[in-house]
C-alpha cells in the first residue's frame, strides 16, 4: 500500500515530455514573439567547454519561468539531440531561489534551425540599433554645430 502520509516527501517523478509535434506550438510561439522583440535570447556556446557533446544552449526568461533549448552531440554517434526545457524559478527565501523543471520536449532538427535563426536574427536587429544609437551618439555635437550655423544663416539673411 502507497504511504499518503503528506507530511512524507513527495516521491522523484520524472516531468512530463512531449515530442517534436507537441513542442511546434511553442517553437512557433517563441520565434514569433522574439521576432517581435517581445522576448530576447541568451546564448552559450558550449562547444567551447566541452566540444565532444554539449554544443549550444539558449534561455529565454518569461518572469518567473525559463525556457531554456539545448543541442548536444552523442558522444559515441554524433547524432544531433535538441531540448526544450520549462522550468520554474522559485524563490525559497531572501535571494536563493530553487529551479524546478516543469517538462520537457524533444525537437527536431528543422524547429532547432528555425529557432536558432530567429535568434542568430534578433541578434542581427539588436547590433543594427546600437550601431544606430552609437552613430548618433557620435555625430551629436557635429549635429548642433550645424544647427546653429543653420540658425545664424536664416538670422543674417533677413
Amino acid at each position: 500500500m502507497p504511504d499518503v502520509n503528506p507530511s512524507s516527501p513527495a516521491p522523484n517523478i520524472p516531468p512530463p515530455s512531449g515530442d517534436p509535434q507537441k513542442a511546434e506550438k511553442y517553437v512557433l510561439q517563441l520565434i514569433s514573439l522574439i521576432e517581435q522583440d517581445k522576448l530576447t535570447i541568451s546564448h552559450t556556446d558550449l562547444a567551447r567547454f566541452d566540444p565532444s557533446s554539449m554544443q549550444d544552449h539558449f534561455q529565454i526568461d518569461l518572469k518567473d519561468y525559463l525556457v531554456e533549448i539545448s543541442h548536444s552531440k552523442h558522444p559515441e554517434s554524433g547524432k544531433d539531440s535538441y531540448v526544450m526545457l520549462f522550468t520554474n524559478i522559485k524563490n525559497i527565501t531572501n535571494g536563493d531561489s530553487q529551479k524546478v523543471m516543469l517538462a520537457y520536449m524533444h525537437l527536431d532538427d528543422t524547429q532547432f534551425i528555425k529557432f536558432r535563426k530567429s535568434y542568430a536574427d534578433q541578434l542581427i536587429r539588436r547590433k543594427k540599433l546600437e550601431e544606430e544609437k552609437r552613430l548618433k551618439e557620435a555625430l551629436l555635437p557635429v549635429d548642433e554645430v550645424l544647427e546653429q550655423l543653420s540658425g545664424n544663416s536664416e538670422t543674417a539673411l533677413s
